[in-house]
């Protein structure tokens, strides 16, 4: 009896021990970087021993992957499962009824929540320094929301090619990372006469603009679909 119960409380220490480390890990990495972030500086945060890195994540290469799929994860299955939710209901949902669930869904955790806002600053410095495998990112977050997305565009929205359905999908989420930083920057600067921002009038904006972009984009695929080149289109 007396080994189980102490190899029930080293699993709950090891697994408490595993989360500090990781936590630890998210904020020093969005706020320092991969380089700039040692060791020590995760292990005195976690209050850990430097052989814990090791022992948990195989060292801090690892440790900056695990961290990013840590935060990468939950958003992304947040979102997917708002899509999901929407699409289920009957009748149909409308094309302005999917952009505003789309827009909330992408917003609210990385605009009101310490989590989101330290996951944009993680991503700030991936996108600006890769020290990621390209697939991580691509596959296990832009991938399936994109996919999803225009499944259910597809469904609710106006007729267009699956390629130009893409096309715009990463056109809506164009709006939405602007709109992000945005948020942060009023916060912090005093700009909110230059440049106001409220998230519902910005997510009222986003569906009366987006929906009537996606209308007017599907009235002439040739023409959309035809590529430019030095700023005129190829004749």
């Amino acid at each position: 009896m007396e080994t189980q119960i102490s190899t029930c409380d080293a699993t709950s220490e090891a697994r408490e021990t595993h989360e500090r480390i990781l936590e630890a890990a998210q904020k020093l990495f969005a706020e320092k970087g991969l380089d700039a972030t040692s060791v020590r500086d995760i292990t005195a945060a976690a209050d850990c021993n430097v052989a814990a890195v090791n022992y948990h994540f195989g060292g801090k290469e690892n440790l900056y992957l695990e961290s990013f799929k840590a935060m990468l994860g939950p958003l992304r299955d947040q979102r997917l499962a708002m899509i999901a939710e929407l699409m289920e209901r009957e009748p149909v949902p409308t094309l302005e009824e999917f952009l505003a669930t789309f827009a909330e869904g992408f917003l609210d955790p990385l605009v009101d929540h310490s989590r989101g806002r330290m996951f944009m600053v993680f991503v700030s410095r991936e996108l600006l320094d890769p020290r990621l495998p390209l697939s991580v990112f691509l596959e296990e977050f832009i991938l399936p929301m994109v996919q999803r997305a225009a499944a259910a565009l597809e469904r609710v929205g106006p007729p267009m090619t699956p390629n130009n359905r893409i096309m715009c999908i990463f056109s809506l989420i164009g709006q939405l990372l602007h709109a992000v930083k945005a948020h942060h920057l009023s916060a912090h600067v005093e700009i909110q006469d230059a440049v106001p921002f409220d998230l519902a009038g910005f997510v009222d904006h986003f569906v009366r603009f987006s929906s009537a972009g996606l209308r007017a984009y599907s009235l002439d695929e040739t023409a959309s679909s035809t590529p430019f080149t030095g700023g005129e289109k190829d004749q």
